[in-house]
């Protein structure tokens, strides 16, 4: 992947990845997705929870969870409108991936008010 900013990435764990309930969410948007993994652990919170998609609290010492990451520059024409289905229970924040070329920047949802370490901005 091109070294961009967080603003051009999306790390999901849920429901917008490919292939699951939500993806119709970011499926138009032109871009690349790759797999990789950031540092947390899923809890049973948030809305998704409901749909068998656990949030994610970010932790530098808690185990790999699996990502897939859409690099695409019409990202930041559409973050409006993500956080809005998000809602306030989650909220985007910036964090470190680990993927098969080394470590990028993305944009991910987390559970609102628990984010911590991992390379979080």
């Amino acid at each position: 992947m091109p070294d961009h900013t967080a603003e051009s990435r999306l790390a999901t764990y849920g429901t917008l990845a490919p292939g699951r309930a939500n993806h119709h969410q970011v499926e138009e948007l032109a871009g690349s997705w790759c797999v990789g993994a950031v540092r947390g652990r899923l809890v049973e919170a948030g809305w998704g929870a409901a749909m068998g998609y656990p949030g994610l609290i970010l932790e530098e010492t808690g185990g790999e969870i699996e990502v897939h990451v859409l690099e695409s520059h019409d990202l930041p024409d559409h973050w409006a409108r993500l956080d809005a289905f998000e809602g306030s229970g989650y909220e985007r924040v910036s964090v470190t991936v680990i993927c098969q070329g080394g470590e990028v920047m993305a944009s991910i949802y987390v559970i609102a008010g628990q984010h911590q370490g991992n390379g979080v901005e």
